[in-house]
């Protein structure tokens, strides 16, 4: 798994907003995979660490898929 690279979200993490990110925003943000691991993307990874030096917590929203009826 290739190391992630925080440079592109600093500004986010230094606003003191609360912001999303979806997986590939992510991905193109910081040149690595996501973690799949909900858990480990919420307390042990390099992302959760980095959250916590500037005051957040990650919460996972799960993906929603919708089905609409085709015309």
């Amino acid at each position: 798994m290739k190391k992630p690279n925080f440079e592109k979200l600093l500004p986010f993490l230094e606003s003191g907003n609360d912001f999303s990110l979806t997986d590939t925003q992510y991905e193109e943000s910081t040149g690595a995979a996501l973690p799949k691991d909900y858990y480990y993307l919420r307390n042990k990874s390099s992302f959760a660490k980095k959250a916590k030096e500037y005051g957040y917590v990650i919460a996972v929203t799960e993906k929603i898929i919708c089905l609409k009826k085709a015309n």
